[in-house]
């Protein structure tokens, strides 16, 4: 079972093992590598994963990032098993990137043009708080909570950090954005807890959250999915 810390709970052995195998990922032979593709894969509209992409991509934008997540932690784990996705606990103090993460700024392979992580951080201020994070747990209803999540603190993260997040099609190249996703999915399997049975509703063949063959219905119990959130 992994677990995944938050951010400012690891280790420095935690931390660097993370950056140890996010270069080897970023930095391993072909252009673009298999971290080329994977971040490829969230710039291709055609796996409608957002809600700005109509009422499906609403529905598919938990199950699919949890797939996505779970892509790069496993990729990640052959090269060292001790491997996994930290969250980024944002409303709780120390708030702001991860002190031992900001002079990560890997450069990553892909077609076209590389992509060099930027960042331009917000007033510490403009962060999402424990109260919204709070007011959006008490949705009672599947859609309700998605939407509020993805258009509320999900949103505001990406735009707060800037630069490279900042856009859909170059935000997985920051090894924040998994950091980012990680805390989302969190907030997700602890709503999951007391709404049980309150699911996407999607019919095939959106179910199956390509370019992979998980489904939707494969993705509801992370414990099912081998991890856990501390």
């Amino acid at each position: 079972m992994a677990i995944r810390k938050s951010a400012s709970a690891m280790t420095v052995v935690e931390q660097n093992t993370f950056i140890y195998v996010m270069n080897k990922l970023i930095n391993a032979p072909d252009d673009p590598n298999s971290y080329g593709d994977i971040v490829g894969f969230h710039a291709d509209m055609a796996n409608t994963m957002h809600g700005s992409m109509g009422a499906v991509g609403v529905q598919r934008f938990l199950p699919w990032h949890r797939a996505y997540l779970l892509k790069i932690e496993s990729m990640g784990k052959l090269i060292d098993p001790a491997f996994f996705i930290p969250y980024w606990n944002w409303p709780v103090a120390p708030q702001g990137i991860p002190a031992w993460l900001t002079a990560f700024l890997p450069t990553v392979k892909r077609v076209g043009a590389n992509i060099t992580v930027t960042r331009v951080p917000g007033a510490i201020a403009a962060l999402p708080t424990v109260a919204q994070i709070t007011t959006i747990l008490a949705n009672a209803t599947y859609t309700g909570f998605t939407t509020a999540l993805e258009t509320g603190p999900h949103n505001a993260v990406h735009g707060w950090v800037g630069g490279t997040m900042a856009s859909i099609m170059t935000a997985p190249a920051d090894p924040l954005f998994w950091m980012h996703h990680a805390m989302v999915d969190r907030i997700w399997s602890q709503w999951q807890v007391t709404h049980a049975g309150l699911n996407p509703t999607l019919v095939a063949p959106n179910t199956i959250m390509q370019p992979w063959l998980d489904t939707e219905l494969s993705l509801r119990v992370i414990a099912t999915l081998g991890y856990s959130y501390t």
